[in-house]
């Protein structure tokens, strides 16, 4: 499957458990297979994990 190359940004509404579902899946993923899927669509993984992180962190403060 291909994907366009142009890209623009937009929410997605998630809940502390997908965003954990998809940072397990990050993590669990094979590097090397990991960072060929990034690279197929243009994109650092590892800003992506930590986006998604932040998005947890700033999600579980207001918990607080």
């Amino acid at each position: 499957m291909t994907y366009p190359c142009q890209s623009v940004v937009t929410n997605v509404t998630l809940d502390t458990q997908q965003i954990k579902f998809l940072i397990d899946l990050m993590w669990g993923h094979d590097a090397r297979d990991a960072r060929k899927t990034a690279k197929h669509h243009g994109v650092d993984d590892i800003a992506v994990q930590c986006q998604l992180w932040n998005c947890l962190q700033d999600a579980l403060a207001e918990l607080n």
